[in-house]
């Protein structure tokens, strides 16, 4: 073909995104199976084709619900393109048909279609965002320097802290006052038996055998 032709969405779920036609015949619609598929709920299934006749392209509606417009005027029957028409599918999707500079465009191959397979992707997906995401330079990794030493993690030694259960405390805590107090109850004890003796009469201490004979009267 000396001549190539495209389509650019004007309006509609891609808007911006441009088709090259690169397929004798081409159809366009919501099914999945078309070449040119438009996710629009006033497309048809299998809404209009193109076919390349002669040197441009024949635009058909294939019994459309909301009709096929060329220029705002809806189709018939067979209509051949020329540059720079407007084509709408229903009242939402509206198409640029554009001549394609070959001279200041190069098609690469990954670029065309693979034998058996859709002509565009599924339209919904803006081909323009990959292209975004591929222009976002990398954030560069960090390196460390040559000759430098790895700083080793701090590590802190953090001591055990005994932690006393509440009975455990209040048990150890009246053990300890009953054993003062038997103390202080022992040493009371021992005064005043101490004081009984020293005030005792001495037929108190005769009452105990210890004394040598002739002690005791």
């Amino acid at each position: 073909m000396p001549v190539g032709y495209q389509l650019i969405m004007r309006s509609g779920p891609q808007a911006g995104g441009v088709f090259p036609l690169t397929k004798t015949e081409i159809s366009l619609g919501r099914d999945l199976t078309n070449d040119l598929v438009v996710s629009d709920p006033e497309v048809s299934r299998h809404h209009a084709r193109l076919y390349l006749q002669g040197n441009t392209y024949v635009l058909e509606d294939l019994g459309s619900t909301n009709g096929t417009f060329v220029n705002g005027i809806r189709l018939t029957g067979p209509y051949p393109l020329r540059p720079g028409e407007s084509i709408s599918l229903g009242e939402r999707v509206v198409f640029l048909y554009e001549v394609v500079d070959e001279d200041a465009t190069v098609v690469t191959p990954a670029s065309r279609i693979p034998a058996g397979g859709e002509l565009y992707p599924q339209v919904g997906v803006s081909p323009s965002v990959g292209k975004a995401q591929s222009s976002v330079p990398s954030r560069p990794r960090y390196t460390a320097p040559l000759g430098s030493t790895p700083v080793a993690p701090v590590e802190y030694a953090v001591e055990p802290t005994s932690i006393e259960e509440p009975g455990l405390h209040q048990q150890n805590k009246t053990t300890r006052v009953l054993l003062i107090s038997l103390a202080v109850v022992f040493v009371l004890a021992c005064l005043c038996i101490g004081v009984l003796l020293w005030n005792a009469p001495k037929e108190f201490w005769c009452l105990f055998p210890i004394w040598p004979a002739g002690a005791c009267p």
